[in-house]
């Protein structure tokens, strides 16, 4: 009996000792699948909060100018003739912030019109002034008119409006009411749909990507016309960092229909 007891008291300190080790490795295994753990949790309430918002607006700084190339193809269907033109124009924008929160926006153009299979012509230097809310919609104009000669001229900076609220990706939001859109330097009654499309690299920033679809009917020259554009604008920093657009314009009356197709794009040079 006495020879078996160290012989039991050696199998005890194994035994523990096995166990010791199986019980490590499950305490172990239990803080591994903890950690694992802690991330999912993490991410489901991430998901139970609910996706990013943002507010997106104009931010301009006292005194800042900024340059923008705008390219312009304009393409005229009348009856059997077609005709395009080609627009290269360079815009200065120089913008001041004001006490209660409206921009006031210089706008100097200079340019060139190309027709196809023609010379290049200079266009006659053009300035006007805007006053602006934070969301882009255009308050007043002074001095508008239009000026590359195209069918019917946009305001290009009045493709942007954005929403007083944060918006989240997806979300679309529209306008219906009188805008100034064209550069005849009046108000006209237009529909726009938009919707905040994420954010997207233009250079080396990142900027928000907002898409849109406007639509208007008027009268012009005696003749009745139908206006749509699509478009993307792109704002970085809180600036109008890129715009890609393009629209369709269609006349009815005088025993002739005209349409006319023009394709946009905008970039922020410096």
């Amino acid at each position: 009996m006495g020879g078996n007891g160290p012989g039991r008291s050696t199998d005890g300190r194994r035994r523990k000792i096995h166990l010791g080790i199986w019980g490590m490795r499950v305490w172990v295994l239990a803080a591994l699948l903890g950690g694992l753990a802690v991330p999912m949790r993490f991410q489901s309430g991430v998901a139970e909060a609910g996706p990013p918002s943002y507010l997106l607006q104009y931010d301009i700084k006292k005194g800042e100018t900024l340059w923008y190339q705008v390219l312009i193809s304009e393409t005229i269907y009348s009856g059997t003739r077609r005709m395009t033109n080609l627009y290269r124009e360079d815009v200065k924008v120089e913008s001041a912030a004001t006490a209660d929160g409206k921009i006031h926006q210089t706008v100097t153009c200079a340019g060139t019109v190309t027709p196809e299979g023609g010379e290049a012509r200079n266009l006659e230097p053009f300035r006007y002034y805007l006053t602006l809310e934070r969301t882009g919609r255009i308050l007043e104009a002074e001095g508008l008119k239009p000026w590359d000669g195209r069918q019917v001229e946009t305001l290009w900076l009045a493709q942007v409006i954005l929403p007083a609220r944060p918006v989240i990706v997806g979300e679309k939001w529209t306008v219906n009411d009188e805008l100034y859109s064209t550069a005849n330097g009046g108000l006209a009654m237009e529909r726009r749909t938009y919707e905040f499309d994420g954010i997207e690299r233009v250079g080396s920033q990142d900027a928000f990507k907002v898409k849109y679809e406007a639509s208007r009917k008027g009268r012009a020259n005696s003749r009745d016309y139908t206006y749509t554009g699509t478009g993307t604008f792109y704002l970085s920093s809180g600036r109008l960092a890129k715009l890609e657009a393009s629209e369709m314009v269609t006349y009815a009356g005088n025993g002739q229909d005209t349409k006319v197709i023009t394709m946009i794009q905008v970039n922020l040079v410096k």
